[in-house]
C-alpha cells in the first residue's frame, strides 16, 4: 500500500513539472514582453500569434459595402421624407385639397420605392450582382457592381425597366460601381 502511493505521488510530480516546462515553453516563445503589440506595431511573424484577435478591417473600395450604404442613405432619406409628409397630414384638416395632396404624394412616394425595388431585385437575379437604381423624374439610372456589365448585360437593363416603367431605352444610364 506505501509503495502504491508513493509511486502515485511520483507519477503526479512528475506530471506537474512538465506541466511547469510547457506553460514555460509557451510563455517563452509567444513573447515574454510585458507590452502586447498592436496590428499597425507588428509585421509578419510577430503577427501570427494574432491571428484569432478581432481587428477594424477598412472597408474602402468594397463594392458591396458601396451597395448597402447607398441603399441605406436612400431608406433614411425616405423614412424622413414620409415621417415629414405624415406630420404634414396630421396637422390639417382631413378631407382638404392639401389632405388630398400629401395623401398623394405618399402613396406616388411608397409606389416610387417599391418600383425601384422591384428592379433591382429583377436586374440582381439577371446578372447576378448586386445593383441600385434611382428613378428620378423622366430618367432611370443603374449602377452594377464591377465586372457585371458583360455582354448583353446592359440590354437585360434597360428591357427590364422599360418593361416596368414608361421610360425609353435614351432616359436609362448603366454605370458600373469602381
Amino acid at each position: 500500500m506505501n509503495v502504491l502511493i508513493k509511486r502515485r505521488q511520483l507519477i503526479l510530480a512528475t506530471l506537474v513539472v512538465a506541466l511547469g516546462a510547457a506553460v514555460f515553453v509557451n510563455w517563452y516563445y509567444t513573447g515574454n514582453n510585458e507590452k502586447t503589440a498592436t496590428p499597425e506595431e507588428t509585421t509578419g511573424a510577430e503577427y501570427v500569434q494574432n491571428l484569432g484577435e478581432a481587428k477594424y478591417v477598412n472597408a474602402e473600395g468594397n463594392v458591396s459595402d458601396y451597395f448597402s450604404e447607398v441603399k441605406l442613405n436612400r431608406q433614411k432619406s425616405r423614412d424622413e421624407a414620409i415621417e415629414k409628409l405624415n406630420e404634414s397630414l396630421k396637422a390639417v384638416e382631413s378631407g382638404s385639397e392639401e389632405a388630398k395632396s400629401i395623401t398623394q404624394s405618399i402613396d406616388e412616394m411608397t409606389a416610387q420605392i417599391k418600383l425601384e425595388s422591384d428592379i433591382e431585385a429583377l436586374i440582381s437575379a439577371k446578372l447576378a450582382s448586386e445593383c441600385v437604381v434611382v428613378i428620378s423624374e423622366g430618367s432611370a439610372q443603374v449602377v452594377v457592381g464591377k465586372g457585371a456589365l458583360v455582354e448583353d448585360a446592359a440590354l437585360q437593363i434597360i428591357d427590364i425597366i422599360t418593361n416596368n416603367t414608361e421610360l425609353t431605352a435614351a432616359d436609362i444610364k448603366i454605370s458600373e460601381a469602381q
